[in-house]
This record gives structure tokens, sequence and C-alpha cells, in this order.
């Protein structure tokens, strides 16, 4: 079930240290102090950073990137 995609989505799962779990929720909680009103949980936050971090590493490649993805459109991603 985790290989099937979802809308525009797909699951992927990971092991991650209980450390980087504190360290996402936290981020969490910032989003939610600094952006009132989008009601950000840990699945949002953690997509939100790998997308910040493959964007840099793109650059870094010299790899063209698509429109980046809008605070909305991580927001629609929500369950």
């Amino acid at each position: 079930m985790g290989d099937r995609p979802s809308g525009e989505y797909q699951l992927f799962n990971l092991p991650l240290p209980v450390e980087t779990l504190s360290r996402l929720h936290r981020y969490r909680d910032y989003l939610n102090q600094t952006q009132p009103g989008i009601d950000a949980n840990v699945s949002m936050a953690a997509r939100m950073l790998l997308f910040r971090a493959l964007d840099q590493v793109e650059e870094e490649m010299g790899i063209r990137k698509k429109a980046k993805a809008g605070l909305h459109d991580l927001v629609r991603g929500k369950k």
C-alpha cells in the first residue's frame, strides 16, 4: 500500500531516530506559532523540510527546478 499513489502524493515510510522526530515536532510547533491558521502537523513539517532540502541540493547540482510548491500545496496534502 505504501507504493500506491494517493492523488498527487505517494506515501513514503522510513525509520527516523527519536531525536529527529523531536526536531520535527519542534519545527511543527514553530510553524504553528509563526504562521497562524495553517494548523501544521508533523507530516506537513517533514514535507516542508524535505522540499526545502531538495531545492537546495538540486540548486547545488545545477538541476533546473520546476515551480516550487507553495504553502497551500503542502497544506492540501494534509489529511
